[in-house]
């Protein structure tokens, strides 16, 4: 039973931990995923730092200020996330378009001097 409940425990762990999806995606890019990393970081600190200046500096108690920082915190993270993720898939499908031109255009190539047509120019 011990062996059963060993490979349950192991199915778990290799089914979702860490995986990226196949194909194009943000978390797959290496640049993007960095990019959206850094973008919700900065985005909790300014949040953060943002909500409790601002509650500071409105004369509210400093433990709720700092509380209210902490929710600023988090919804500066969720904003930026949401941005950085929109602005990283639009990087990533400039770059696929990009790529694929190239792709297109060196194929075209070989097939012109596959034909034998070259330029006179």
């Amino acid at each position: 039973m011990a062996k059963k409940a060993d490979k349950q425990k192991d199915a778990k762990k290799d089914k979702g931990a860490g995986t990226v999806p196949d194909g194009i995606c943000v978390a797959g890019h290496p640049r993007s995923a960095g990019f959206v990393r850094r973008a919700k970081g900065w985005g909790g600190v300014l949040g953060l730092v943002l909500a409790t200046y601002l509650g500071l500096n409105a004369g509210i108690p400093p433990l709720e200020a700092m509380v209210r920082g902490l929710a600023g915190g988090v919804l500066g993270y969720i904003a930026l996330w949401a941005i950085a993720v929109t602005v990283a898939r639009q990087f990533v499908i400039a770059e696929v378009r990009a790529r694929y031109a190239q792709v297109t255009a060196a194929a075209a190539a070989a097939a012109a001097a596959a034909d034998g047509v070259t330029d006179a120019a």
